[in-house]
């Protein structure tokens, strides 16, 4: 392989409504920091597509980097409205150059439509191990005949050794899911304000307020403006607990060293969940009654992340690099 002097990255936090695609791709850029200080860097966003511009630039670049979010699918989706959208113009530039750095599954399936592995099996590298941070997204990249390492999320990459609070903080933050809306959220916001003296609201999607203001009690909680320096402010000005739906939200707490806890609403929390150790509580537990006992008890954090994955992922890159 030859060393990549021009890197193309496909930014999914560009025209994104959720915040969250800022977190991932700001820990996706800082994974690739050593990489991209070497070579020349060019964007395009991932829900708007390449656009005239960004395709004649992948054209010229020599990788394409694929930076988070859950944007792999098993269904077809070449020229749908999507979260990565494609079109039949961009195949050409993007032919056997694009990369996946920590990208994840949309949904559970059955299989993956054939239709799906050809359009995967046309852009995804041959020669190099894509990474990915979830059981369905290696199963899609494996079934398109690629090499893929389960890294976890590139959010948690840095956490490995972070030392964490076990005991619960006067406050917490508070984040829903619209979209994964369930009755055990108003026994969420219940238990949050049995247990602790003030309750914070963050929308990770403007959205979730409107879901928020649904729930009894929301009078009482303190909303949080709906960008991402304004949770970093709140995080980081006093102690503060996590808990909520949203799963970079709850991420977002351990960057700053906050106790977190994920709700689990689907298969993304679950399996990061498993495999890297994240503190997570299930909606039936919730119903269940076992919420405040778990958040009143102490609550010991050990992050273990696949490293030998993660270090042959970036240094695929620089092997390329000394290999020229």
């Amino acid at each position: 392989m030859t060393a990549p002097r021009h890197i193309h990255l496909i930014d999914t936090s560009i025209a994104s409504d959720n915040v969250g695609d800022e977190i991932i791709v700001a820990a996706a850029r800082r994974a690739l920091a050593p990489l991209l200080s070497k070579v020349y860097v060019t964007t395009s966003a991932g829900h708007d597509g390449l656009g005239l511009s960004g395709r004649r630039l992948a054209a010229r670049a020599d990788l394409v980097l694929m930076l988070g979010t859950n944007a792999l699918s098993a269904r077809f989706r070449l020229g749908s409205d999507y979260m990565w959208r494609m079109t039949w113009r961009d195949l050409p530039a993007l032919r056997g150059k694009v990369v996946l750095l920590g990208v994840g599954g949309n949904r559970d399936f059955d299989q993956v439509d054939w239709r799906q592995k050809r359009l995967l099996q046309h852009i995804l590298s041959p020669t190099h191990t894509h990474s990915v941070r979830d059981a369905l997204a290696q199963r899609i990249v494996e079934a398109s005949g690629r090499r893929a390492a389960m890294t976890s999320c590139p959010t948690l990459w840095g956490l490995g050794d972070a030392e964490l609070p076990e005991q619960p903080a006067p406050r917490v933050c508070l984040t829903l899911t619209k979209h994964r809306a369930d009755p055990t959220d108003a026994a969420l916001l219940a238990g949050l304000r049995e247990v602790y003296s003030e309750v914070a609201f963050w929308p990770q999607q403007p959205r979730d307020l409107d879901y928020l203001r649904t729930l009894p009690g929301y009078e009482g909680v303190r909303v949080l403006p709906a960008n991402l320096a304004a949770y970093d402010a709140h995080l980081a000005a006093a102690p503060v607990d996590v808990v909520g739906t949203r799963l970079h939200g709850t991420i977002r707490g351990l960057h700053h060293g906050r106790r977190s806890i994920a709700v689990i609403v689907d298969h993304r929390a679950r399996e990061i969940a498993a495999s890297s150790g994240l503190p997570v509580i299930r909606r039936d537990e919730i119903a269940a009654g076992a919420l405040v006992a778990r958040l009143r008890a102490p609550l010991r954090t050990r992050l273990s992340l696949p490293r030998p994955e993660i270090d042959a992922f970036l240094n695929q890159f620089q092997d390329e690099r000394a290999a020229a």
